[in-house]
């Protein structure tokens, strides 16, 4: 079943049941701000994510989760932005990632997501055309340093009026916005207080991501809700099983795959990187049977290595690139493959068990 979603909260349907269901549900009408929120008032101790890095483990429960946005809204609501200025933001494949994401939209700005390697020269065409006012990433991240690269679009986007560190190492000119840096401030909310009482459709601020060579497309959050609640059907068997992320949410794909699906399934969201196959496998054996969201390009070696139809995987979200290689061969008995292809508003998600979804719906 093929999907595509343009700049409103409904998607082109491909059979009508999904269409209607995707744009009925409840759930589309809320912003990833509320669903946080509403999270941390029902169930504040149940782990909401982890990263594992080279560092170790760190895990959030909702309650910390909810407060680490908290603390970022705050800390944002000092500087001298509009409500509805834009904030490019790099993202690692991280949990800070999903905080900032969250505290922009839940401040009243709209963030403009771009993959943590893109180039400088596409960063600054990002930033020029969404005219972001803030421009926020990670100052070092696996050894990777991008401060000068960072400084370097702050110099050259005159729109850009707030730069801010997602990792605590320091960088001249810089806000610290680190989860560090946020779980140092004082607590100001009770968990769950971002949630709106009185709010409107027309208030959920629009997401924004940006292709290879940084234009940024916008779509509505109730669209991208949906396209979350298509993967959760695609994948029910998995029910609320942990979610493991090797990509960044930095693209709508990464977004709707990693953290949507985790929220709207009630599951637990796990993030490596770097990836190392080791300590993949060793994570697979402590949280799994997991689903996982990965690159196509691993899909080849998933396949090789039998993870495919062993039962450590629930299901595998791939994210496909135009260049990518053909899908590998895939076992008959393999766990639920979804491809998530395309970018921006020609997003589009199908499963390799779509005649039997169809079948299912008639």
């Amino acid at each position: 079943m093929t999907q595509d979603f343009a700049r409103t909260n409904a998607a082109a349907p491909a059979a009508p049941e999904d269409a209607d269901y995707a744009r009925a549900h409840p759930l589309t009408m809320f912003g990833l701000d509320a669903l946080i929120a509403g999270s941390a008032r029902l169930r504040p101790e149940r782990a909401a994510l982890a990263d594992h890095c080279e560092e170790g483990r760190a895990a959030l429960a909702f309650a910390e989760l909810d407060f680490a946005i908290g603390a970022f809204v705050a800390r944002l609501r000092e500087f001298d932005i509009e409500p509805g200025a834009r904030i490019l933001l790099c993202c690692p494949p991280r949990a800070q990632t999903l905080i900032a994401i969250t505290a922009i939209i839940a401040a009243g700005f709209e963030p403009v997501l771009a993959p943590l390697g893109l180039p400088q020269s596409a960063l600054i065409a990002a930033a020029n055309a969404s005219r972001a006012e803030a421009l926020m990433a990670p100052v070092r991240f696996a050894k990777l340093d991008f401060e000068q690269a960072l400084l370097g679009v702050a110099a050259q986007c005159p729109s850009i009026r707030l730069l801010g560190a997602l990792s605590p190492e320091p960088i001249d000119g810089a806000v610290d916005f680190s989860l560090q840096g946020l779980r140092a401030r004082p607590r100001t909310l009770p968990a769950g207080a971002l949630i709106s009482e009185s709010w409107t459709p027309g208030d959920r601020a629009m997401i924004g991501t940006t292709d290879a060579s940084g234009a940024p497309v916008f779509l509505a959050q109730g669209a991208l809700l949906a396209a979350g609640l298509d993967l959760v059907r695609k994948t029910r068997r998995g029910g609320a099983a942990p979610i493991l992320s090797l990509v960044s949410p930095g693209s709508f794909g990464g977004l709707i795959a990693g953290p949507l699906a985790a929220l709207l399934s009630s599951a637990t969201l796990h993030f490596l990187a770097p990836f190392r196959a080791d300590a993949f496998l060793r994570l697979l054996d402590e949280i799994g049977p997991a689903r996982l969201v990965a690159p196509m390009a691993i899909l080849p070696d998933l396949a090789r290595s039998g993870l495919l139809d062993d039962g450590a995987l629930l299901s595998c979200a791939v994210l496909s690139q135009p260049n990518d290689a053909p899908r590998a061969v895939i076992p008959e008995a393999s766990c639920p493959i979804i491809e998530i292809a395309g970018a921006g508003a020609s997003l589009r998600i199908s499963s390799h068990a779509d005649k039997e979804d169809k079948a299912r719906v008639a």
